[in-house]
């Protein structure tokens, strides 16, 4: 049995596995697929979980819980492809579950993509789940990306880049590497946990006294730095985000961006429905974002029993 309730649920051969949970709990399997905020725990009754090292010292950073990265022998952890240390959860019991969590099939730069599993049922995300969300090839998001930064240092004009700190920030940092980078604080302190697990990557912050012009910033954007940089905005600096909303008709110009590159670190539509296909699953949940038409999709392309798990999300992330 699959359902909602404290994260995703599974109830099978008599244990409790939880994908993504807000509370660990002594006596589940908990599994925390990776470390953004709308899937990492709030309380622990015990401090272990299965997750990768890299999410369990994310998870010591922002919930200031250190907590052991486990094991179980019915559950193996895949590459997600989403952000560093991002993980899929395969479970081998009576029936083969696979919980996707955020995930991604496209090559990045220091990032390996999601491959499809056979499984019996298959717990699929679903946040660019309609047929408009179809993303071009990445390298050449990014390569128009660096040839419009370069532009803008040709001419003496600072660049301001708004990207989610963990995940596209560590794909702007490796693939920008060649430009004069800084970062925000959280951004900065993010790659340095990174570092150490092996990661190549710039860390060096932005100093008011210290940054000298033109430089590329890398920020959300979001809290004390929205003053900073309307700053840096009114002293001619470009802005531009790197988000799969890039793709709505208008989107640069309602979030008054100079430009808007479509890069996500989820799956586009046409990669849902192909990694359903490859998993050739008996039966599909989907869940977060447009999961019911995702659901109804699946039904009708591939003819495979599909239904969403419907529950109050966050709105879905401006840099996603």
């Amino acid at each position: 049995m699959i359902q909602l309730g404290n994260g995703i649920l599974l109830q099978m051969d008599g244990r409790n596995y939880r994908f993504d949970p807000r509370r660990v709990l002594s006596g589940d399997v908990c599994m925390i697929s990776h470390a953004h905020s709308d899937h990492l725990p709030t309380s622990f009754k015990q401090l272990s979980a299965i997750c990768s090292p890299i999410t369990s010292d994310f998870v010591a950073l922002r919930t200031k819980k250190r907590i052991e990265a486990s094991a179980d022998d019915r559950v193996r952890m895949l590459e997600a492809g989403h952000i560093a240390g991002s993980r899929m959860f395969f479970v081998s019991g009576e029936t083969k579950v696979l919980y996707t969590g955020d995930f991604c099939t496209r090559e990045k730069e220091q990032m390996k993509a999601a491959k499809p599993h056979k499984c019996d049922v298959l717990v699929v995300e679903a946040t660019y789940g309609r047929p408009e969300y179809v993303f071009p090839p990445h390298d050449e998001v990014i390569s128009i990306a660096k040839d419009w930064l370069e532009d803008a240092l040709a001419a003496g004009e600072s660049a301001v880049l708004f990207a989610y700190p963990l995940g596209k920030s560590q794909e702007l940092a490796s693939a920008l590497r060649e430009l004069p980078l800084v970062f925000h604080p959280t951004i900065a302190e993010n790659n340095r946990v990174l570092l150490r697990h092996g990661y190549k990557l710039r860390c060096e912050e932005y100093d008011p006294e210290r940054t000298k012009a033109p430089f590329v910033y890398v920020t959300s954007g979001y809290g004390r730095d929205l003053a900073r940089v309307e700053s840096m905005r009114k002293k001619g600096a470009r802005t531009a985000a790197f988000s799969g909303w890039a793709l709505n008709h208008g989107f640069a110009k309602r979030s008054k961006l100079d430009e808007a590159f479509p890069v996500s670190d989820h799956c586009g539509f046409n990669e849902l429905i192909e990694f359903v296909r490859m998993c050739g699953p008996d039966q599909v949940f989907t869940t977060h974002g447009f999961a019911k038409e995702l659901a109804s999709h699946i039904r009708r392309t591939l003819g495979t029993s599909a239904q969403p798990l419907i529950a109050r999300q966050r709105t879905l992330d401006h840099f996603c």
